[in-house]
């Protein structure tokens, strides 16, 4: 974030009129930069990027390989990707924070930024619970019911989510305890 409070975002599409509609959707409110290819991506992000769109299918690097980078540098970002692609319990596989199913309006674009800039001011357990919230949102709204429980990724991540529930609740419990 800059010292302005204006927050860094990244969106990362090869399709060159979207990733302009984007920014023009997103540059009044926030500081944003683009990057057209994975390459591009990995060159832009750093320690002030606060969030970064990030389109699954781009021309020589998966969207899945850019975040597996973003995070094996440890920057300190949301990731989310914006995607065409319709979501399925393939996305549990990796480190992400949201998910976005184009096309995508400007008002669900902001609503998600601020969602995730949000996030980011919680502690470590309320994120992972949030996190895994999202992706469960993402899957019930994108595949069917007996789709997702016939999945094992799927039935371990509803373990997950109430794993991380009764943490989140018990750590507050004792917070307003003390």
């Amino acid at each position: 974030m800059n010292p302005d409070g204006t927050a860094n975002i990244l969106i990362v599409d090869d399709e060159r009129p979207l990733l302009e509609s984007y920014a023009a959707m997103l540059g009044t409110r926030y500081d944003v930069a683009t990057a057209a290819t994975g390459e591009d991506a990995l060159e832009a992000v750093d320690e002030k990027t606060d969030v970064v769109l990030l389109d699954r299918r781009l021309p020589e690097y998966a969207g899945r390989d850019v975040l597996a980078e973003i995070r094996e540098r440890e920057f300190d970002c949301q990731v989310l990707f914006c995607s065409a692609v319709v979501p399925d319990v393939d996305i549990l596989a990796a480190e992400l924070d949201g998910y976005l199913h184009k096309p995508v309006g400007t008002d669900e674009l902001i609503d998600t930024i601020e969602t995730q800039l949000d996030v980011r001011e919680r502690s470590e357990p309320v994120q992972e619970y949030l996190r895994l919230e999202r992706l469960r949102a993402t899957l019930d709204d994108a595949q069917s019911q007996s789709h997702l429980s016939d999945s094992e990724r799927y039935q371990q991540l509803l373990d997950q989510l109430e794993q991380k529930e009764q943490a989140v609740d018990s750590s507050q419990h004792t917070a307003s305890a003390v």
